[in-house]
């Protein structure tokens, strides 16, 4: 299925809701239901680069925390804006107001920089 980009952000939107209230509630069968979802736009990103960069780019615009740090990892893991995901991730891990979210992206930026990579998903 081909998606807009507005639908992607939707998507996003929505999905960034759920994982939010599900980290803080520990709720992690829903964290992990949203999480498959996304990892299937991720892979539409990974052959649509074009495309990709689009719905990332809008991505960052979201005020959702939980998109922003999806956002900074995805372009950590296709090359895109290395620099600017790695601001972004400081900046969320550095704000103790984001807690769990802060921790989240302090540890994504630890194993990019110990791996100089980043795997959003299992490749089989």
């Amino acid at each position: 299925m081909k998606y807009t980009t507005d639908e992607i952000l939707e998507i996003y939107e929505n999905a960034g809701k759920i994982l939010y209230e599900a980290t803080l509630n520990g709720d992690y069968k829903s964290s992990n239901k949203e999480g498959k979802r996304l990892i299937k736009i991720f892979k539409i990103f990974e052959k649509e680069t074009e495309f990709g960069h689009q719905c990332i780019d809008r991505l960052f615009e979201s005020s959702n925390i939980v998109i922003k740090t999806e956002a900074a990892a995805y372009c950590l893991a296709l090359n895109y804006k290395v620099p600017y995901a790695e601001s972004v991730l400081q900046e969320i891990a550095d704000n103790p107001d984001n807690k769990i979210f802060g921790f989240n992206a302090k540890m994504t930026l630890k194993v990019w920089k110990q791996n100089g990579y980043l795997e959003i998903y299992q490749k089989k």
